[in-house]
């Protein structure tokens, strides 16, 4: 982005406004963001974390604009809100799934998920469910892609014994 803007003052246009640049920005990032956190919280705390994150990254845009990972970055301070603010005996909460107008769900699938660990839940959700690569989730979460690889792996086997054939 900075690169845009050093080239259109090179040819002497006006720059990129720094808020219509942060809107394109939370276009394209609040998706990839609410789809992590809410796999990793559940739905309620997971789209809270995500208001928090994408309000810092708006208050901060300046310095955050500049990091390599913006999106990661912000993942990481809705990660840790979300942590702070949990309850540490309720599991996560899931949207339920109205299962006799969408047959392609499994009745037990959001409890099933919601008794994996963070990690294998977010790791699932976002290679099988959202489609993202293990590369991608692995950068988004701030992981190696083999952990990633590991997380879906023991993620899938545990909802195999809890649920039988899921694939």
């Amino acid at each position: 982005m900075w690169c845009v803007m050093l080239d259109r003052l090179a040819r002497d246009e006006a720059p990129i406004d720094a808020d219509a640049a942060f809107d394109a920005y939370f276009r394209r990032a609040e998706p990839l963001l609410r789809r992590a956190l809410v796999a990793g919280f559940g739905s309620d705390l997971g789209r809270d974390a995500v208001a928090q994150a994408l309000e810092y990254g708006w208050r901060n845009w300046a310095r955050v604009s500049d990091l390599e990972d913006p999106t990661g970055y912000l993942y990481r301070v809705g990660d840790r809100w979300a942590r702070r603010h949990r309850r540490r005996l309720s599991p996560p909460r899931f949207a339920a799934v109205a299962t006799d107008m969408d047959p392609q769900f499994e009745p037990g699938l959001a409890d099933a998920l919601a008794r994996l660990s963070r990690r294998q839940r977010q790791a699932v959700v976002l290679v099988h469910g959202f489609g993202l690569s293990h590369a991608e989730t692995g950068d988004l979460l701030g992981v190696a892609r083999s952990s990633v690889q590991n997380h879906v792996e023991r993620g899938l086997a545990a909802l195999r014994a809890s649920i039988g054939d899921i694939t």
